[in-house]
């Protein structure tokens, strides 16, 4: 009996094995419709694995490359979509569909023209096209032309007046331009037709962000969770939403919820961390943001929130700031291979920010101070890493410090008796706001972030006090109140827009006296480090719109010493005219100064330019000398070897400068050290709309 068992057992599994290896091989039709499944739910990679199984069984079957190209696309991998696609232009190059995917491929990769140049073939062949309109309303986007592209997506409604894409796309258009009346009108007509489609929800609960209306958000986001509830993109916006309704205990939880899906989602460890510190849990955060950047270095706005956090929160000694310094410390090794003295010197002084004590990063910093001929402020970092780090001052260094000392015992601040490092230089005083409008769907209080670092960027450069107000201002005129009353010389409101692969900062610069509007700039760039990038460009076209000023330190006879050196760019037989003390404003609608003629006292030349300080040579204005100590000086003119200071013959970029009537009299440092190649790349970028991306994943 138990012999049957075991036998009747036996062979119910050789059955089963057989009906296993007999079961029929799935069919290639079977594998690319299994494959569109999973492209309709989004599953972009299953989909793709399918695809490529279809075109390795059949290289002709074109829908299947033109399916991988266009999941291609949706990862935001174009470079491999277009070499799909062109598989599938080998058998339909005349297809409508794969021009249009071509087109919107080669917009993405930057190809404006080519890309219009696609799309207008299609229009030519097939006037009816909504693709091919949706493509130009693109183009129009990138070129900064919303009226443009709304009425391209008004041609493809007219064409198809129910059609999904058509309808959101001119709902994000209207909302983008703050014509919310419009845009609720499109909506209300996507939800009428769509209603219960995830992606439908999700972009209402983007319009109503945009439009402030956190209640009808919430709730639309909600709508979209319930019908899709691992829809990841769904949870980030709703993490955003509750983060601006202060409700942080509950934005911690849904990021732990994403994190747990999904570890390497530095969006959740970013906005745990701003969740956390809002809170007042400042440990946690600093802990969050450390892991959130070990998963993804390049996440710059999510650093400088933890770099600021670390600066103000922990002592001077803990272990944290050494070990977050050395990611600058790395980047300026590169700037340095690259033969970027600016960038290098930039991250050497983040290096320094964040931990003082650092004698790799003082080293580094102090020998490109002396590569560029400023030995006293070479030897103030030396001294300073022999007081505070003494173990690190080798005999080298020791002996270096005591050359040093013997041959700088005869400068100018020797020989007037002056400490010029302990000198009040600051002559600009500037304010940056933000406001709570949203703008970004990446990092949760970008704006704020942004401000905070736009004004850090300017430690250290003793000329100007830039602060940022820690709060948002509710309009423009709340700003204007706060400068005017604080007496800021300018003031500045920034907003920052982000895509995952570029970011835009936006600047309005103001007259703090008369609250003028001077300048509206986009700095925009791509790429690593693109926060930095665009801070450094930030700082430099505010200092570039500064006129150089300083003051009389000291007087004998003939001789002055003015608090303007080497430092701010200033060279020998440079011209400065010398007014009255506290005679000199900021012009009513321009950069520049303005004053009365009958208080111009005289004008010197520089005679003898020191670091920090300089000698110059009176020239008296009138017949009564009315030159005295504490008179100010403005910049009329500089030689022709003007700005040519360090090594590489560049000026230094983290000063004013600019003449009276705020002209830039010294070549932006940046714009070469950083490389010409680079900074042409910048500008002939494609700046994205904060709103592309969302509107190139409408389908």
């Amino acid at each position: 009996m138990n012999k049957n068992c075991k036998l009747v057992c036996f062979l119910l599994i050789l059955f089963a094995n057989s009906l296993l290896f007999c079961s029929p091989k799935k069919t290639v039709k079977q594998i690319f419709d299994e494959g569109v499944e999973y492209q309709l739910d989004e599953n972009w990679y299953a989909a793709a694995q399918n695809y490529l199984e279809v075109v390795n069984q059949n290289p002709a079957f074109s829908q299947a490359w033109f399916n991988l190209a266009e999941c291609s696309y949706k990862l935001e991998e174009f470079d491999l979509a277009l070499t799909y696609l062109q598989n599938a232009e080998k058998y339909e190059k005349n297809n409508s569909k794969v021009q249009n995917l071509k087109g919107m491929i080669l917009l993405a990769l930057g190809e404006k023209d080519k890309a219009l140049e696609v799309f207008n073939q299609v229009l030519a062949v097939y006037p009816n096209d909504i693709d091919a309109h949706f493509g130009i309303a693109e183009i129009e986007l990138y070129n900064g032309k919303f009226t443009g592209a709304e009425l391209e997506y008004i041609e493809a409604l007219k064409r198809q007046t129910t059609n999904r894409k058509a309808l959101l796309s001119l709902a994000l258009v209207c909302a983008e331009t703050g014509r919310f009346t419009q845009s609720d009108k499109y909506l209300r007509q996507a939800l009428q037709y769509y209603s219960g489609e995830t992606e439908v929800h999700y972009i209402a609960s983007v319009i109503n962000v945009m439009k402030g209306d956190l209640k009808a958000a919430e709730l639309q986001i909600r709508i979209a969770i319930e019908i899709k509830n691992d829809y990841e993109k769904a949870y980030e916006l709703l993490s955003q939403i509750l983060y601006m309704q202060e409700r942080y205990n509950e934005v911690i939880d849904i990021s732990d919820y994403l994190i747990r899906r999904n570890r390497s989602n530095s969006k959740a460890w970013y906005i745990k961390g701003i969740a956390q510190n809002k809170l007042g849990l400042i440990e946690d955060s600093i802990d969050t943001w450390a892991t959130g950047l070990s998963l993804n270095p390049q996440d710059e706005i999510m650093r400088f929130a933890m770099e600021m956090e670390l600066r103000d929160s922990l002592s001077l000694e803990d272990f944290r700031r050494s070990k977050h310094a050395n990611f600058h410390l790395e980047n300026a090794r590169q700037y340095e291979s690259r033969y970027d003295n600016a960038g290098a010197v930039y991250e050497y002084q983040r290096t320094l920010l964040i931990d003082p004590m650092n004698s790799k990063a003082r080293f580094a910093y102090a020998n490109m101070l002396e590569l560029n001929g400023m030995y006293e402020l070479y030897l103030e970092q030396l001294k300073f890493i022999q007081e505070n780090t003494p173990d690190k001052i080798t005999k080298k260094v020791s002996d270096k410090i005591e050359a040093y000392e013997s041959l700088l015992s005869d400068t100018l601040s020797k020989k007037w008796n002056v400490d010029s490092f302990y000198l009040d230089k600051t002559r600009w005083n500037i304010a940056i706001f933000y406001t709570d409008e949203t703008n970004s769907f990446i990092h949760a209080d970008a704006n704020r972030i942004a401000a905070l670092a736009a004004s850090d960027v300017f430690s250290g450069i003793a000329i100007t006090s830039v602060k940022s107000q820690v709060t948002p201002v509710s309009s423009y005129s709340e700003a204007f109140k706060n400068a005017r009353n604080n007496k800021f010389d300018y003031f500045v409101i920034l907003s920052v827009s982000e895509s995952d692969e570029d970011i835009t900062l936006k600047s309005s610069f103001y007259s703090g006296r008369t609250g003028t509007e001077i300048s509206k700039e986009n700095f925009y760039s791509t790429g690593n480090n693109k926060f930095s990038t665009v801070l450094r460009r930030f700082r430099n076209s505010i200092l570039e719109k500064l006129t150089v000023k300083g003051k009389i330190l000291n007087r004998n006879g003939k001789q002055l010493l003015v608090d303007l050196g080497k430092a701010e760019n200033i060279v020998e037989n440079a011209e400065f005219k010398i007014l009255k003390k506290g005679s000199v404003k900021t012009a009513d609608s321009n950069v520049g100064l303005i004053y009365k003629e009958s208080d111009v006292v005289g004008s010197l030349v520089i005679t003898k330019a020191g670091e920090e300080i300089s000698e110059a040579e009176l020239t008296k204005h009138g017949f009564y000398d009315r030159v005295n100590i504490n008179d100010e000086i403005i910049l009329v003119s500089l030689p022709e070897s003007k700005g040519k200071n360090d090594a590489n013959g560049n000026a230094i970029d983290t000063v004013p400068q600019a003449d009276e009537k705020g002209n830039p009299l010294v070549k932006n440092d940046v714009e070469q050290t950083e490389g010409e190649k680079l900074v042409l790349e910048i500008r002939n970028a494609v700046e994205q709309p904060s709103i592309v991306q969302l509107l190139r994943n409408i389908y």
